[in-house]
């Protein structure tokens, strides 16, 4: 390249450069100038907003519309195990009256949307026209509640002919909780509202399934009539499919009703269980209550009662009313409990099969003499085995196991078996019960413990217990929900059965088994006999309180079939009416379970499982009356 090429080159570079840096210096000053500008423009907003802020805020608002409406969850149902709806939450309106619609343009639909809310719904002209005068600027005035859809019918007919000129009333979407059958499963289903959510049983223990979200519509219109509109839909509660066999809940609630109206009972509680699994198929007490009215006392006491309590006494009442038997009150168990003092016997070696043992009527247990049932009878029940014993309902054969046993392990066997603490069962409110443990039981504790006194458990406890032993030790988790559905039936939780442990081997559950089975064929509790039927079971007769008040709870616990048990089933009869409440008889709970059983069986395609003929046993006595025990053993807190 020559130098003049070279130069001229060099020219041209120069003079871009010079260009740019002009360029560069324009764009800085432009710029700085728009910066300027902004904080100019940035400062004069901040000083009208801040000398005549409300004044503009306000001139915009009153040029715009905003809304915001509320769109309701529907809560979940809850069935029972074929799809029975027990629990459901039914659509309803309430009547929303909008003064400031109503009576805008002049007044132009004023007389004819008052007239429309009288014809449709009867109300009152002049105390519509009150509230409307009361409150001229109001949009929302709630005029009536919880209508169907079929009330709201007519008058969304007449509103929907724009010639009639209804304006400024609109309806609010609501729920209301519903029970088709009133009283079927109350203690168990339990109720709601919606204020308060779950306020008993299912209801309460599974609230935040039963409950959704709500959704929520937001509107908002400008000046220049755009509108802007975004809707959350609501998400709708769960559903809850219970473990409850609906005809067999109706079938113990049908018996349960007919034993009280003859014989009125402070309270009669059943519960009958698959004890292969811990399903809890039915489950309910006397007395009952309405769950679409449960504050309704009107069908417990009578007019002049009523009158006559206070609002604290009713508030007692109601709370007596809704406690759940099977789940809150703890008791003494009286003989029932003496298949788990000889399973616990058989389990450790200290008894076996075919032992026998001489019944004197009493046992010394140091100072103390405790006597048998058959004391004031037959004085005696003489040389038994272990299975004649349990169809005797001997007291001293089962204080000789417990004492065999010792303290410590009869304690710790009590514990196995689940007395003393929750069993965890799906409802709310279960109570432990009282008993002692390895470290406070005495001797005279265990001896009395070993027929059931001076313990105090919950039916729940003793059915789940009970079923373990006749099912080859198997101890299941009670339950009575089976699983959990989305609104749109996808299973959210499956609560398959839980094995919780292993109570006894599989040998001691067969002789109980047998020894159950005897006990109804040809012992105490032959009246719960069903001819074609093998049936198992155990009655029990235990004092309340002081022991001269002669109040008694009476019980049976049974199964069938006794060597294949499908159907479990435990009667407790608190304070019963009749005979029944002088002499502590059991045949009350006998024919009761009887009775039941001959309409489940069948029900529950549990076939006849032998030809034997039923043979009245004659002279065996039904077990009446208690031991009289130790006052000192009376049952105490002992659970710490």
């Amino acid at each position: 390249m020559d130098n003049t090429s070279e130069a001229k080159r060099k020219r041209m570079m120069r003079r871009k450069r010079a260009m740019l840096k002009r360029t560069h210096r324009r764009i800085n000053v432009a710029f700085i100038i728009a910066f300027v500008l902004l904080l100019a423009l940035g400062i004069r907003i901040f000083m009208i907003n801040y000398t005549h802020g409300e004044e503009y805020s306000q001139e915009v608002l009153n040029h715009q519309t905003y809304t915001s409406t509320t769109i309701p969850y529907m809560r979940g149902n809850i069935t029972a195990s074929d799809g029975t709806v027990l629990a459901y939450s039914e659509k309803v309106y309430n009547l929303i009256l909008d003064v400031k619609s109503v009576t805008s343009e002049d007044g132009k639909y004023l007389d004819s949307t008052i007239n429309a809310l009288v014809k449709c719904f009867g109300l009152d002209k002049d105390n519509v026209k009150k509230i409307i005068n009361d409150n001229p600027t109001s949009q929302y005035q709630k005029l009536l509640k919880e209508l169907t859809s079929d009330e709201i019918a007519e008058f969304n007919e007449l509103k929907s002919d724009k010639s009639n000129n209804i304006n400024g009333v609109w309806f609010e979407e609501s729920f209301v909780r519903k029970y088709p059958f009133s009283t079927l499963a109350c203690d168990v289903i339990g109720f709601a509202s919606n204020v308060n959510g779950g306020e008993l049983g299912l209801e309460s223990q599974y609230d935040d399934e039963l409950s959704g979200t709500d959704g929520v519509t937001y509107s908002y219109v400008d000046e220049e009539l755009n509108a802007v509109e975004t809707t959350k839909q609501a998400i709708n509660g769960n559903n809850i499919i219970t473990t409850i066999d609906y005809n067999v809940q109706s079938i113990i609630e049908k018996h349960i009703k007919a034993y009280n109206d003859e014989k009125p009972s402070k309270n009669t509680s059943i519960i009958v269980m698959n004890p292969k699994n811990g399903e809890i198929l039915g489950m309910a007490s006397y007395p009952q209550f309405d769950l679409n009215n449960p504050r309704n006392l009107s069908g417990i006491y009578t007019d002049e009662e009523l009158a006559a309590m206070s609002d604290t006494d009713k508030t007692n009442a109601l709370y007596k009313l809704w406690t759940n038997y099977c789940v809150s009150e703890s008791y003494e168990p009286g003989s029932t409990f003496k298949p788990f003092t000889i399973a616990a016997g058989l389990e450790e070696g200290v008894v076996h099969d075919g032992d026998t043992y001489e019944c004197k009527g009493f046992e010394m247990v140091g100072p103390d003499k405790i006597k048998c049932h058959s004391y004031s009878t037959t004085g005696s029940h003489g040389v038994l085995t272990l299975s004649e014993a349990l169809e005797n309902s001997c007291n001293p054969y089962m204080i000789n196991i417990a004492i065999k046993l010792g303290n410590v392990r009869f304690a710790q066997y009590e514990k196995m078996f689940g007395f003393g603490a929750r069993t965890g069962i799906d409802l709310p409110g279960e109570t432990t019960g009282i008993t002692y443990n390895e470290n406070n039981m005495t001797t005279i504790d265990a001896a009395c413990n070993s027929f059931g006194q001076t313990i105090n458990v919950n039916m729940v406890q003793m059915i789940a217990a009970y079923s373990s032993i006749i099912n080859d030790g198997k101890y299941y988790l009670p339950h009575i929900v089976k699983r959990i559905e989305s609104a749109n039936g996808e299973v959210v939780k499956d609560n398959s059965s839980i094995l919780v442990r292993q109570t006894v081997t599989p040998s001691t559950s067969k002789y109980l088994r047998q020894y159950l089975e005897n006990t109804v064929s040809k012992g105490t509790a032959h009246k719960a006999a069903i001819e074609g039927y093998s049936i198992a079971g155990k009655t029990g007769t235990a004092q309340k309180g002081n022991r001269d008040d002669l109040k008694w709870i009476i019980s049976f616990i049974g199964h069938a079939p006794a060597d294949d048990p499908k159907l479990a089933i435990y009667i407790v009869l608190d304070e019963p009416d009749g005979t029944t409440g002088t002499s502590g008889s059991t045949s009350d709970a006998l024919i009761l379970a009887r009775d039941i059983m001959e309409e489940l069986l069948p029900y529950m395609n549990i076939y006849k499982d032998t030809d034997a003929p039923y043979v009245d046993p004659g002279d065996t006595p039904e077990e009446s009356g208690v031991t009289d025990i130790p006052e000192s053993t009376l049952p105490k807190d002992s659970n710490n």
